[in-house]
């Protein structure tokens, strides 16, 4: 006997689920864009005339924020500023050779291997991000370049797309810059914002661990907001933002007094 078999067609919905965009600005490693080689460049003209303290605070924080050949970069341009031959020895990035006068005397081409830097990296780089380190050169940088150069380079910020965060050290206190530039004349609202580390916005009616209220406007310009910290605690502040359902986010880290200080020497193995 023949059975007819019947068919069932299950229908197939096509569901669209429709998401904000979330535009994230990048943070790669140091020096890849034009703002930061105005910073950069201020930085390595002034390098031989700089504190050292400061001035190696700077360095390291960009040398793990970078890769192997932008260290490399980074250190020939140092050495181009009229820096003792001994460069490089206070990072251990560098053996020492023979003694005497002529002790840790070096060429960045021949004595720096990527397995040694990347040892180096591994010991020393480790506690932050690479996105973190690289925003990190950027705080320590603005300590000891010239105000010029920090003038320039803040005024190309301010330049960028969306929104745009960075923090300006101020003697002993910290400005957390905000800014937003669109042709559009609708003002992006916060959705969220947040602070680590006991870190105080100074915003006014501001809640605890916020930068902004909820739901505030921002215009197209920069809003600087004074943050008071914890001593010698580094912070996280992070902004996101809506605009006509599209999503910005901005992150800065500020390091602490003891981050990228070295205080052990490095021995590779």
């Amino acid at each position: 006997m023949m059975m007819n078999r019947a068919t069932v067609t299950h229908p197939i919905f096509a569901v669209a689920c429709i998401l904000p965009i979330l535009h994230i600005p990048p943070a790669g490693a140091f020096v890849v864009d034009s703002c930061r080689k105005i910073l950069a460049e201020g930085f390595y003209n002034e390098y031989a005339r700089i504190n050292a303290r400061f001035r190696d605070q700077a360095m390291y924080a960009a040398l793990c924020s970078s890769k192997f050949q932008q260290a490399r970069q980074a250190i020939n341009r140092a050495q181009q500023s009229g820096t003792s031959d001994s460069f490089g020895t206070s990072y251990g990035l560098f053996s020492q050779r023979g003694s005497g006068a002529h002790s840790g005397m070096h060429s960045s081409e021949d004595s720096l291997s990527e397995d040694r830097f990347n040892q180096w990296k591994s010991a020393y780089c480790s506690k932050n991000s690479l996105a973190d380190s690289s925003r990190a050169a950027e705080f320590l940088m603005q300590k000891v370049v010239s105000p010029s150069v920090a003038s320039a380079w803040s005024a190309c910020m301010r330049k960028r797309e969306g929104l745009t965060c960075w923090a300006t050290p101020q003697n002993k206190e910290i400005t957390l810059n905000v800014n937003w530039t669109k042709t559009d004349s609708l003002p992006p609202q916060v959705q969220h914002s947040f602070l680590t580390r006991g870190a105080v916005s100074k915003f006014e009616g501001v809640d605890a661990r916020r930068i902004l209220p909820v739901g505030y406007a921002l215009n197209t310009e920069t809003l600087p907001i004074p943050i008071i910290r914890e001593m010698d605690s580094a912070v996280v502040a992070s902004i996101q933002v809506d605009h006509k359902g599209e999503e910005y986010s901005c992150n800065v880290f500020i390091p602490g007094e003891r981050d990228f200080a070295l205080t052990t020497p490095f021995k590779g193995r």
